[in-house]
């Protein structure tokens, strides 16, 4: 069973963003990602400094507000 973190508006939104980057291949660089979205496993970083939602990122987005 996935853990449903509680996710503020700006969180949530920050996830919406990266998804939505991802899918239409934008940079990331100038979405704001907060440490406790990292801490918690739902974004991290590439070589490049590229940020991007791991898989448990997006199962939080598809579990909903």
């Amino acid at each position: 069973m996935v853990k449903k973190i509680r996710l503020n508006d700006e969180q949530w939104n920050t996830l919406h963003a990266l998804y939505a980057a991802h899918t239409q291949k934008l940079p990331t660089d100038a979405i704001k990602v907060s440490e406790r979205l990292r801490s918690n496993g739902l974004v991290t970083s590439d070589r490049q400094g590229g940020t991007f939602l791991t898989e448990q990122g997006l199962r939080r987005l598809n579990q909903g507000r």
